[in-house]
């Protein structure tokens, strides 16, 4: 079992401690968990189980939905290159529009979102998408 298994197992004993220096411990140890496979002294915090549950069934839940403006969302997340895309797929939609005699107010928007993107990309330093 690695750290993070470990640490993520650690979450949810009632004898977790929060240290400043070094994160979630033991609070007999004070240290980190130096279990193997199962912790003796482990006693379930059922309340913070049931939370952590409920924050990730949410998680999950929002990322399938995706939701109002779900495809403008990603391509922000892909920073510089997302915000060129969308500015890029505005304005050719907004030229083929006007040829074929139709004004879209959607590409303007898009434009923008594309544009706040590329400016957030650049800030943030996040050219080609966020790491997870």
């Amino acid at each position: 079992m690695g750290p993070a298994e470990k640490l993520k197992f650690c979450r949810t004993c009632q004898k977790r401690k929060l240290d400043p220096a070094t994160g979630i411990v033991c609070s007999l140890t004070d240290k980190k968990p130096e279990f193997e496979e199962f912790c003796n002294d482990y006693q379930i915090d059922q309340a913070e189980a049931d939370r952590l549950v409920a924050l990730e069934r949410a998680a999950v839940e929002e990322e399938q939905q995706g939701g109002m403006f779900a495809p403008e969302k990603k391509g922000i997340k892909k920073g510089m290159l997302g915000g060129i895309a969308m500015m890029a797929i505005a304005v050719v939609w907004f030229v083929v529009g006007w040829y074929a005699g139709y004004i879209y107010y959607y590409p303007p928007i898009l434009f923008c979102i594309g544009l706040y993107a590329l400016i957030k990309g650049t800030i943030t330093g996040n050219v080609g998408g966020e790491k997870k």
